[in-house]
């Protein structure tokens, strides 16, 4: 996301995205900025969901714990990438 000239990099969640010639819009789920996230919430939300993944589920459950750790990951990704 680019607001007063200064770009910034955003966790986003599930959603739908349009692009025309004048902007981009987003509707999600989840937007969060890289200091809003919580590294250690966001590592045992990865830690729970891969754990889950190892038992069985109905193919709803499934979906829903793959979302789940998408959504981890995503914050992970932005959280680190700024500090490097």
């Amino acid at each position: 996301m680019v607001k007063d000239k200064r770009a910034t990099s955003l966790a986003v969640g599930e959603g739908f995205i349009e692009i025309t010639p004048e902007r981009v819009s987003v509707l999600t789920d989840m937007a969060l900025e890289a200091q809003v996230i919580d590294e250690a919430a966001a590592e045992k939300a990865v830690a729970r969901a891969q754990a889950a993944m190892k038992e069985d589920h109905t193919a709803e459950e499934v979906a829903a714990i793959q979302a789940s750790l998408q959504k981890a990951l995503a914050q992970l990704h932005v959280k680190r990438r700024r500090h490097s």
